[in-house]
């Protein structure tokens, strides 16, 4: 009981950190421009920078949650009577990215980490990890939205960041996904007799591409037999007419299965919507976002309004820098 006290004020202490994290820039990759030509290069480019500083993210919630980390955000961390048992530790792969810890075991506490650059199309980050396998857990997933300091350069820097129980997004996504026959959330099988490294904790999506009507109709069949529709996914019934279906008709693995732009979560679209419309050096991201989008556009040589207007505001960031 005192263990899960301590996980407990552990978790809400953390929080508060990272609630503080915003605003601050991350002393990681930093990009370099002193011509205001470079602008129209460094917009269409930038979003490559994604993927590294998305695992650089990960990497720095963990260090920022540590009672005793060093660094440029030290002075956010307040230690707690929690640190004499508890320790975070960062996670790859292994789920989650940040683990508490309680002598060299792990507590089923923590946080998933997703970066979320809103310059990008989408919000790309994946949650995949199976509602069973979070039964009992604290496990939070955690979005750090992040700019460019002087939009198309300078230093990455959290803008907002939103905290969500991991399993409102499991179920959501299963919710939205799980479709029988058409789709199909497929469970993990046990595989905690398994070391770590082999175990499968995933749900995977399929799409029906079956052809042949004879193996449709029985798969719908299988399917007006089963109560396992309404229960979703992660019930045993509902498990049992996945893999039933799987062998009964053809599907395709969903490469885009679980992202979490696409299962309508509440609190995630809540928070995309607040993070369009926050200000960020003069106006707002989701203005920023249409500028760098206008400036990809082709127009034969000859710009136009909209890119002339997108393309003197970023200029103005020079004059700032």
């Amino acid at each position: 009981m005192l263990l899960e006290q301590a996980v407990k004020a552990e978790m809400d202490r953390a929080v508060e950190v990272l609630e503080r994290a915003v605003g601050e820039t991350l002393p990681t990759v930093s990009i370099f421009s002193e011509s205001a030509d470079e602008v129209t290069f460094l917009g269409q480019n930038i979003s490559k920078l994604s993927p590294l500083i998305g695992n650089l993210i990960e990497r720095r919630i963990s260090t920022l949650l540590a009672p005793r980390h060093t660094g440029r955000l030290a002075e956010l961390v307040p230690r707690g009577e929690s640190d004499r048992t508890l320790s975070w530790r960062h996670q790859d792969p292994e789920f989650p990215d940040a683990a508490l810890f309680a002598a060299g075991k792990p507590v089923g506490a923590g946080f998933e980490v997703k970066a979320w650059y809103p310059m990008a199309t989408e919000m790309t980050g994946r949650f995949r990890e199976s509602q069973n396998l979070l039964a009992g857990k604290d496990i939070r997933l955690v979005v750090v939205a992040w700019m460019m300091s002087n939009i198309v350069f300078g230093t990455p820097e959290i803008v907002d960041l939103l905290v969500v129980d991991a399993k409102s997004v499991a179920k959501k996504r299963d919710q939205h996904y799980h479709d029988p026959p058409n789709y199909i959330c497929d469970e993990p099988q046990d595989t905690t007799v398994r070391t770590p490294n082999l175990q499968q904790t995933n749900v995977l999506g399929f799409k029906l591409q079956e052809l042949d009507p004879e193996r449709l109709g029985n798969a719908k069949k299988i399917v007006a037999a089963s109560s396992a529709r309404d229960d979703g996914s992660e019930t045993t019934t509902g498990q049992a007419l996945s893999r039933e279906l799987l062998n009964a008709a053809t599907y395709r693995q969903d490469s885009n299965f679980a992202k979490i732009d696409r299962i309508d979560h509440p609190e995630i679209e809540g928070f995309k919507t607040n993070v369009l419309e926050k200000e960020f050096k003069g106006s707002s991201i989701g203005q920023w976002a249409r500028d760098l989008r206008a400036l990809s556009k082709s127009t034969n040589g000859s710009p136009t309004v909209t890119q002339r207007q997108a393309l003197e505001r970023i200029k103005a960031q020079y004059e700032c820098a």
